[in-house]
């Protein structure tokens, strides 16, 4: 009853309209038709009233009625009558489509009512071409766009109330062209354009929404699947059905058709702006409705619920795939091509020699143009596995969008000029915002088109690789996108790995240092399926390929969407996915079994992907090979395997045809098929190819590979012609055409132009093609005057009729054919173009890419972490490329090198970026666990911060060169940071190159005054380091010869002497004579030191700064990296920030006046190179790398260790293809030593590990030098590093020796340090020692007394052989005649060996671990007095003596006590040799050394505990050491041979001192001697003897008197010791041990001698004693009595 009411509602509404029109109409049909209609309405209601009112829909809002013509029709004749003003027909239609919307009039094909009748589609056709047919009288503009808007929002209502699709096709189609028309139609007003573009928007939305255009499974559809889903339509008549959905397919076929014509329609008048925007303003509509249609049909109806909120009908019936084909073709074929021919426009001006269809195309146009590609890419990756992804049923075309528009576009924005004038600056404005959007479409398509969950996302790059990269017959899309984009950002390397030419820049020079020419290729290396660059072409003039004009710079916006798709491309590629863990249930296992299953899958395509990758990289080297010589290329496949033994001429031609893409040169394609080939020669065996058989067989299998069907000849030809060049010989050129002839089977055979024949027509096919090539050559020849150009008539006359032989009567060839050739020739030049960046895509090119669409990627992309690998080996190197184009970073390949490259802050955006991409590729490196990468990776970073490599010049210009660039001080900052937080990952390599750059710093000055410094305090004092330090530049400085040096003119201002006196070096180096420098420095009269080109021989000190640099140490200012945006901030963001603020900063501070003061100018006039070492202060902490060794694996810190040890050995670092030596300074020798140990003692919790492996042999190693090492090079540039190598070593012992697992072994290294071999070391400069660092050490050490008591005697040995070395090293003191020597620094050596000695001997926790070696050491210590002029120092190691003697007794006594006889016998050697030691003090020249010597040996012979010494011990040391000694003492105060000054108390003193040693001791063990007869005899006699020789001297002088000094010497000498004699012998005689008669024996009988017999004749020989003889005889017989 609502709908009756409505419908007559309605109707009134129009009958009022009406009665207001002109009396034609107010009183015309028109009125009675609606007055009839109330009527019947009426009377339908009154009679049929339940039957007329149909049941609600569940989808509709009210009651609907079916469609009566009599209720409609008199609304459709309203809109049909021409009569009826725009304001009438508007109220008509708008009744009409109120009465649809709210369903008051029913359409017959809705599911509601009665049956279907058999004129259903004719109710709805006759209803839409009633709408379509409107016409009216226009009167007012606004009331006419009312109307046109009316008719589309109805034509659109109709078209969405279509659920079942059974309107015509045509008259769908219809009614779009006649919206699409309007819309045209009202260009000029937006808001009537934007209306019917959202009518066309419905319009495509609801034919296309639903519409499964692909098979519901990935791959695999067959006909069973196809019966089941039509069995599935329960309810349905499946041949009605199909009819229904085959007019909705059959509608989207003709709307998408009509939408991809409009894009290459070019109306004949779009001459005007405003024409020409019309124009795009349609393609852009029409490029946007296809999007939104393809996004309906794929998206929508793919989903795997079947569900979408925007569809508002239910899915229509299933449509055989055969029938959606054409749909499939019109979007693979029509609109792909359309595309592609339309954005190549944007070229047309930038590239002359291109085929593009000339015009501008607008921006706009080309955003619709990327964004429809970008679309058309991501469609179906979020659909269900049952879907195909469109980029799946595009593969072909898709290769043709990314090598010939985007790589084409990027590799045309890095070769333009530099514009001279006004229109190609325009021009160039313009194809930079062009490219713009193209790298826009491109960013968008390599990072918001992954799919995948969040853990398994499959990267654009990733399928792209699969499916092309690894498939022999494709290019190689991935490889070539991150080229061309690496190229663009400043990259020199090609898809391969191979390198490219440079090209000339503007505001670059180029210096070729190379020698040879270079003009001719290089062989490429890529001999494995890893990338590996190689040499390549590199013109051997400064100016660029490109014509006599340089390159433009890539401007630096563009630059930066470069760099966000190469971050694209990382970010999805280092996803790393992750293994779930397994479950204990059943579920989880079988999880688990399924996982495990996939995992083997993946694995399964990965090592597919990998094998043909490896083919392919080998087809690609044979490609190149080929270019240059084909027999060999062929020699190359057989020996890879990729051709079998018997080669077939399909192969070959399989080969030639498909290695376009993989570089295979079409000049060398067309020179092969041309060529004749060998005949077979008797005794010559040539190989299957070479033969003229062969090829031939070749070129006719090559012929047939193409398909010919359908097309004209000449279509044909250009078909057959854009895979290859004609080579210019013309018998090559006939074999060619004449096979070609004969495997055309083009359309004039199947029209009849051409005789039916097949030898006539493929005679004439021949010759017609030779002629056209004839024809395309005169007519495009420049050298060929207009005038002389072949004309239309004589191209005719020439073709028509070949003769009898070949044209049959009746078959001559149409004069309109053959204009129409020679026009298509005249319009359209036949050239051979490049292929894809290096080309355009042309219709010919296209149709033959199109007829041989095959090829599928050898396995489907997935996110398995080995396909990322597979991946990331192939583009890792491209993208370092682009890294190192950011940098600037020359190609060491061609040896060239950009002088002029001083960036500055100019660098900031090229520093950012090249930091945030080798960040983000180092680290996905590490995800995907390529630790190979990552090492190869991190080293070519440091070759990209120019300290490593480049010492070919002097420093200034290293600095220079260092300093003025930005760019190499990000790649430092990426180093070093990659260096501190991956320190286990970058290997011995990389450590290597790490350790050269710090080295290169310090040469440079560039480092911070902290890492210069030791943890420890300086082995020297302050005022000793300064004067050494003088001392070793001094001894530098002669060594060059500059102090040789006649020509004011040649002196270096620079150096080491320079630096010290005017900071920086401030002139070059001058240039070195080689010839001088390789002769030996005894054949050379110049320096004794050859300088090199780098000059860093001269740097000797380790810690020097510039003091031109010498800035006050402030604290870093705040550089706001503190801020809470800090840590979201990339490394390059950050650098490029302080780079910001510094510039900032620079500007404030305002010019210089002159005005200021010292301190003024010492805040902000900072030098550029303390800037930088601020600058690079601030972005890393260089301390860390010794630092943050601390938490390095074992292995790690040992691979640290080796390579810096590897450093200061001398060795080389590897770069891409050459071993580079890394000189070291001698200053950065010796800063190389004190990292070697500040590392060291960071861990020394690993210390006796690294002391095994590593540290033990270099200390070994550098300071145990051989005398030929030394002789052969200037020991003062040894000199620094051999310094903190042995400091460093005392360092170590002095913090081990309390470790208890290492201290030995390492103390017993400490004997090196005492060999002769290093002693030539030590001592060869005549002003440099290393004495007081060892002393300063050993006390260092030996102060650790609880440490000395874990030691042993290993342990011990090398301590006490450093401390005896040093003994003697003290400095000797200078004394004149009468004066007495002076006293001991405090640093001297001696005085710091016996500090050590006497804190060993006094210290109560070493009295039983000190070993008695230390007596030696004490010796030594008595002696060196002696030899530097120090007698105190003597004395107070006499005291030494005394107090380890003294200690001795008392374990002599413990062990008598213990009656260990054999310890007994141990200590008395040991006691033996302190006594000794006491006793060669006795020939001191200083009478105070020697008194003290005399005395403590008789005092510490006879000391009670002599007691415990065995007897024969005992009288050993009277006899040998205690009597010889004193005689001979004596005897040089007698003769006083040694002139010294005559002190007669001294003298005195002595005397008396040397006749008590020899008589006290006697005396005093005088019991326990005669208990050992002969030893007693011995005793006895030697004393005798040296009585005998003292007793008997006599002077003769000049003067005879009396009184003479040394006269009256001599007699007090005799007379004490005859008194001494006699007092002996009257005790011997009180013993009985002597007797004076002959008759009587005494109680000591030796071997067969009388003791008193031998004393009585020996005093009798004594001519001075002899007078007292009876004298002492009689005394005795009054003592016998």
């Amino acid at each position: 009853m609502e709908a009756i009411r409505h419908i007559s509602e309605e109707a009134r509404n129009v009958l009022s309209a009406l009665r207001t029109g002109p009396p034609d109409i107010a009183f015309g049909p028109l009125v009675q038709n609606f007055v009839n209609l109330r009527l019947d309405i009426k009377k339908e209601c009154n009679t049929q009233f339940s039957a007329e009112i149909s049941p609600c829909s569940t989808r509709r809002s009210s009651n609907g009625v079916k469609l009566n013509v009599s209720f409609s029709q008199p609304f459709l004749e309203v809109i049909q009558d021409p009569r009826a003003a725009g304001p009438l027909t508007l109220v008509a239609i708008r009744s009409l489509h109120c009465l649809l919307q709210r369903h008051s009039i029913l359409l017959s094909s809705d599911p509601i009512g009665s049956s279907k009748s058999s004129g259903r589609y004719t109710e709805m056709n006759i209803l839409m071409q009633s709408i379509l047919a409107c016409r009216f009288e226009q009167t007012d503009v606004g009331n006419d766009e009312a109307v046109e808007m009316a008719i589309a929002d109805i034509i659109a209502l109709i078209i969405s109330l279509d659920h079942s699709r059974e309107m015509s096709a045509k008259i769908v189609m219809e009614g779009f062209n006649t919206v699409f028309v309007t819309r045209n139609t009202f260009v000029h007003s937006p808001a009537l354009c934007y209306h019917f573009e959202e009518v066309l928007g419905v319009f495509c939305t609801e034919v296309f929404g639903g519409i499964d255009f692909v098979a519901r499974n990935n791959r695999d559809f067959n006909e069973t699947q196809e019966n089941e889903i039509k069995e599935s339509n329960e309810g349905i008549n499946l041949g009605l059905a199909g009819d229904k959905a085959l007019q909705g397919v059959k509608s989207c076929e003709f709307i998408l058709d009509f939408l991809v014509s409009q894009l290459l329609h070019t109306p004949m008048d779009v001459e005007g702006v405003i024409a020409s925007a019309l124009h795009d303003a349609t393609r852009i509509l029409c490029l946007k409705l296809i999007r939104a249609s393809l996004r309906m049909a794929w998206e929508l109806s793919t989903l795997s619920d079947g569900k979408s909120a925007a569809i508002s009908k239910p899915k229509i019936d299933y449509v055989p795939q055969q029938y959606k084909d054409p749909i499939l073709n019109i979007i693979k074929d029509d609109l792909c091509l359309s595309l592609l021919m339309v954005g190549q426009g944007i070229w047309a001006y930038q590239d002359p020699s291109s085929d593009a269809i000339p015009g501008m195309i607008s921006m706009s146009v080309l955003s619709e143009i990327c964004s429809t590609l970008s679309t058309m890419w991501s469609l179906g990756t979020n659909s269900s596995a049952n879907s195909r992804c469109l980029r799946e049923v595009l593969v072909v075309q898709f290769e043709a969008f990314f090598t010939g528009f985007y790589q084409r576009a990027l590799s045309l924005l890095r070769r333009l000029p530099v514009p001279t004038d006004t229109l190609e600056y325009n021009a160039n404005q313009i194809f930079d915002a062009e490219v713009e959007i193209i790298l826009e479409s491109l960013v968008d398509i390599l990072h918001l088109h992954c799919y995948g969950s969040d853990e398994n996302v499959v990267g654009s790059l990733e399928t792209m690789f699969v499916t092309y990269d690894c498939n022999v017959i494709r290019s190689d899309v991935a490889a070539g996108l991150v080229t061309e984009l690496s190229r663009c950002c400043g990259g020199y390397l090609d898809a391969s790995g191979i390198l490219l030419e440079v090209e000339q820049l503007a505001g670059f020079s180029r210096e070729n240092s190379g020698t040879g020419s270079t003009s001719e290729p290089m062989k490429p290396l890529l001999a494995t399926p890893r990338m590996a660059p190689s040499k390549s072409f590199l013109s051997s003039s400064s100016q660029s390929k490109e014509g006599d004009a340089a390159m433009r710079h890539v401007p630096a916006h563009l630059r930066e969407l470069c760099a966000e798709a190469l971050m694209s491309i990382m970010e999805s590629l280092f996803v790393v996915s992750n293994a779930s863990d397994s479950l204990d249930d059943a579920e989880g296992k079988s999880a688990n079994s399924e996982s495990v299953a996939a995992a083997n899958e993946n694995l399964s395509n990965f090592r597919t992907l990998e094998v043909a990758k490896q083919k392919k990289c080998l087809l690609r080297e044979a490609c190149q090979i080929f270019n240059q010589k084909s027999s060999r290329a062929f020699d190359f496949l057989l020996n890879h395997g990729i051709l079998k033994d018997s080669v077939t001429p399909v192969e070959i031609a399989t080969f030639l045809r498909n290695g376009i893409v993989l570089g295979l040169n079409k000049a060398s394609i067309g020179e092969y098929l041309g060529t004749k080939g060998k005949s077979p020669v008797a005794g010559k065996s040539p190989p299957d190819w070479e033969r003229d058989w062969f090829h031939i067989e070749t070129l006719m299998h090559f012929c047939k590979s193409f398909h010919f069907r359908d097309q004209s000849l000449l279509d044909c030809l250009r078909m057959f012609l854009a895979s290859f060049r004609l080579p210019g010989e013309a018998q090559q050129i006939d074999r060619i055409l004449q096979a070609f002839a004969e495997s055309c089977q083009c359309e004039e055979s199947q029209n009849g132009i051409f005789s039916p024949d097949v030898k006539k027509a493929s005679d004439a096919a021949y010759l017609l093609s030779f002629s056209i090539i004839m024809l395309n050559t005169d007519l495009h020849n420049d050298n060929i005057r207009a005038d002389r150009k072949m004309k239309k008539e004589d191209f005719v006359k020439n073709n028509t009729d070949y003769g009898s032989d070949i044209t049959d009567p009746g078959f001559a060839f149409p004069p309109e054919y053959l204009i129409g050739i020679y026009e298509s020739i005249q319009y359209e030049q036949i050239r051979t173009v490049g292929e894809g960046a290096d080309g355009v895509m042309t219709f010919e090119r296209w149709k033959d890419v199109m007829r041989n669409e095959s090829g599928r990627s050898p396995a489907a992309a997935s996110s398995s972490n080995e396909m990322k690998r597979l991946v990331s080996e192939n583009m890792w190197v491209l993208i370092l490329s682009a890294v190192q184009g950011f940098w600037s970073v020359p190609s060491e390949q061609y040896a060239v090198r950009y002088v002029n490259n001083r960036s500055g802050m100019l660098g900031s955006q090229g520093s950012r970026l090249g930091v945030d991409l080798s960040v983000a590729l180092l680290n996905g490196a590490k995800k995907i666990a390529r630790l190979d990468i990552f090492q190869d990776l991190f080293t070519r970073l440091c070759f990209c911060t120019g300290l490593v490599g480049e010492y070919s010049y002097d420093a200034v210009e290293r600095t220079s060169a260092f300093v003025e660039s930005v760019e190499r001080q990000s790649a430092l900052v990426v180093v070093i940071k990659t260096a501190i937080d991956n320190g286990d990952l970058i290997g011995f390599e990389g450590w290597k190159c790490v350790w050269s750059i710090m080295f290169e710093l310090r040469d440079l000055k560039l480092l911070s005054r902290a890492l210069l410094v030791e943890r420890d305090p300086d082995l020297l004092r302050p005022d000793t380091r300064r004067d050494w330090e003088m001392r070793l530049v001094k001894e530098c400085y002669e060594a060059t010869g500059s102090s040789n040096c006649h020509n004011a003119n040649d002196k270096r201002r620079g150096g080491f002497l320079g630096s010290l006196i005017f900071g920086s070096p401030i002139t070059s180096s001058p240039q070195r004579n080689k010839s001088e420098s390789s002769k030996s420095p005894s054949q050379r009269d110049g320096p004794l030191l050859a300088l090199s080109d780098h000059g860093k021989e001269e740097l000797v000190l380790w810690n020097d700064y510039a003091p031109s640099d010498e800035e006050e140490e402030t604290e870093l200012e705040e550089n706001g990296f503190g801020d809470n945006e800090a840590h979201d901030r990339s490394l390059g963001l950050e650098f490029e920030k302080l780079l910001v603020k510094e510039s900032q900063s620079s500007i404030h501070q305002g010019p210089v006046t002159g005005l200021e003061t010292f301190e003024d100018t010492r805040v902000y006039q900072v030098s550029p190179r303390a800037r930088v070492r601020r600058r690079l202060a601030q972005l890393c902490d260089f301390s860390l790398v010794l630092s943050e060794t601390r938490f390095l694996d074992l292995e790690s810190l040992n691979v640290l260790l080796r390579a810096l040890v590897k450093i200061i050995a001398g060795t080389s670092v590897q770069d891409e293809r050459r071993l580079i030596p890394v000189p070291l300074s001698p200053g950065s020798e010796a800063v190389a030593e004190v990292w070697l140990c500040e590392i060291t003692l960071k861990n020394r919790d690993r210390l006796g590990k690294l002391w095994k492996t590593i540290l033990k042999e270099h200390y070994h190693t550098r300071l145990a030098c051989t005398t030929e090492e030394t002789a052969s090079d200037p020991i003062v540039v040894k000199i620094p590093g051999k310094e903190k190598c042995l400091t460093s070593l005392l360092r170590i012992c002095h913090h081990s020796v309390h470790r208890k697992d290492v201290n030995n072994e390492i103390l017993k290294g400490l004997d090196v340090l005492c060999t002769d071999r290093c002693e030539v070391t030590l001592s060869s400069a005549s002003n440099l020692n290393f004495y007081k660092h060892l002393s300063e050490g050993l006390w260092r050490i030996c102060r650790d007394v609880d440490g000395l008591r874990l030691i042993d005697k290993e342990g011990w040995d090398g301590l006490l052989s450093l401390i005896q070395y040093c003994a003697s090293k003290g400095d000797k003191l200078i004394t004149r005649d009468g004066e007495k020597a002076g006293t001991l620094l405090d640093d001297d050596p001696a005085l710091q060996v016996f500090r050590c000695l006497h804190l060993m001997l006094r210290s109560n926790e070493l009295r039983d671990a000190v070993p008695f070696r230390i007596v030696s050491c004490i010796r030594t210590l008595v002696l060196g007095g002696e030899l530097n002029n120090c007698p105190k120092l003597s004395i107070a190691g006499l005291d030494l003596l005394s107090l380890l003697h003294a200690r001795l007794q008392t374990v002599i006594s413990q062990s008598l006590e213990k009656n260990e006889r054999k310890d007994i016998l141990c200590w008395a050697k040991y006691w033996l040799s302190i006594m000794e030691g006491m006793a060669e003090a006795s020939n001191s020249r200083y009478p105070s050394t020697r008194q003290h010597s005399i005395a403590m040996f008789t005092d510490s012979l006879v000391d009670r505990h002599g007691q415990d010494i065995p007897i024969n011990e005992l009288c050993l040391i009277i006899s040998n050491v205690c009597v010889p000694m004193a005689g001979d003492r004596l005897h040089e105060l007698i003769e006083n041979r040694r002139n010294f000054q005559f002190d007669h108390e001294e003298v005195m003193i002595e005397l008396e001192l040397c006749i008590s040693a020899i008589f006290k001791p006697f005396l005093h063990y005088l019991k326990r001697l005669t208990s050992s007869p002969d030893d007693f005899i011995k005793t006895w006699i030697s004393i005798l003897d040296v009585l005998a020789r003292l007793l008997c001297q006599e002077y003769s002088t000049a003067d005879n008197s009396d009184n003479h000094p040394l006269k009256s010497f001599l007699n007090t000498t005799k007379q004490h010791l005859t008194e001494h004699l006699r007092n002996a012998i009257m005790i011997l005689i009180s013993k009985g041990i002597i007797v004076f008669d002959s008759t009587q024996r005494s109680c000591i009988q030796g071997a067969g001698e009388d003791i008193s017999i031998i004393t009585w004749n020996a005093i009798e020989n004594i001519s001075y004693v002899k007078p007292y003889i009876n004298e002492w005889k009689q005394s005795g017989e009054n003592i016998e009595r």
